[in-house]
């Protein structure tokens, strides 16, 4: 990765951590009520598309996985570092947009050792932009961010693989 690159990529990911510690989650109390999920977090993935974004609208398996990073409570229990996120969704769409849904799986260490979570997602993508929603039994995340082309460029070739960054928030429902 050249280092203009990764300057754009930690220049974004400052912009979308100062958005969401702009939301009112940033003003919650730092205690949290027994059993409360109230976190900031931030999610590095990488995601392979079948057959891959093109001109032509296509439907089609993405799988993806990466880290995730929080501040703040899961379940009650303070995050102590980084998890790990996993999702499979299915999505309708060409290089200029697209809409899924899909499954994901988060797992992160806290105070009270790993916590697991298990829900489901709807994504909305417009160029390099993306917007999550998901559900878990006791929690939600909302969360914003980008993707960078890693394989393929939509015009030329399918866009196959991309670099996510996500920040948003999660919290209890």
């Amino acid at each position: 990765m050249s280092s203009t690159s990764a300057h754009r990529r930690m220049r974004a990911a400052a912009v979308l951590m100062a958005i969401a510690a702009a939301s009112p989650l940033a003003a919650a109390p730092a205690r949290a009520a027994a059993g409360a999920t109230s976190a900031i977090c931030t999610e590095q993935m990488t995601a392979t598309i079948t057959p891959g974004f093109s001109t032509t609208r296509s439907t089609g398996p993405i799988t993806g996985a990466g880290s995730i990073l929080c501040a703040g409570t899961l379940n009650g229990h303070r995050v102590t570092g980084p998890g790990r996120i996993e999702f499979e969704e299915t999505y309708t769409g060409t290089c200029v947009s697209d809409a899924s849904t899909g499954t994901v799986r988060l797992t992160s260490p806290t105070t009270a050792g790993t916590q697991h979570l298990a829900g489901t997602f709807v994504q909305r993508r417009v160029a390099l932009a993306i917007r999550v929603e998901a559900r878990f039994p006791n929690a939600r995340y909302s969360a914003i961010g980008l993707i960078t082309p890693r394989r393929g460029n939509c015009f030329l070739t399918p866009l196959r693989e991309v670099a996510i960054l996500l920040t948003g928030s999660l919290r209890s429902s």
